[in-house]
C-alpha cells in the first residue's frame, strides 16, 4: 500500500467517525466539535482541488450537526 493511499483510508476513517459521532450528538458541544473539524476538511479539500465525494462529504449536511434531533409526539 501506498503511502498516498494510507493517508486517504485514514482521512476517509476519520471523516467518517467524526460524521457518526457528529450526528448521534447533533446541537451538543460534541456535535460543534464535529462540525468544525469536517468543515476545515471541507475547507481544506476546496483549497487542494480535492472533491468532496472523494473523502465522503459530497452532499453532507454539515449544518445538520449544530440542530437538536426532532422529537417525535408519543
Amino acid at each position: 500500500m501506498s503511502k498516498y493511499s494510507a493517508l486517504a483510508g485514514l482521512t476517509i476513517s476519520m471523516i467518517d467517525l467524526l460524521k457518526e459521532q457528529g450526528l448521534a450528538h447533533a446541537g451538543t458541544v460534541d456535535g460543534l466539535l464535529a462540525y468544525r473539524v469536517l468543515g476545515e476538511a471541507v475547507a481544506q479539500a476546496e483549497a487542494f482541488g480535492v472533491p468532496l465525494a472523494d473523502i465522503g462529504l459530497d452532499g453532507f449536511d454539515l449544518d445538520a450537526l449544530l440542530r437538536l434531533p426532532v422529537k417525535k409526539a408519543a
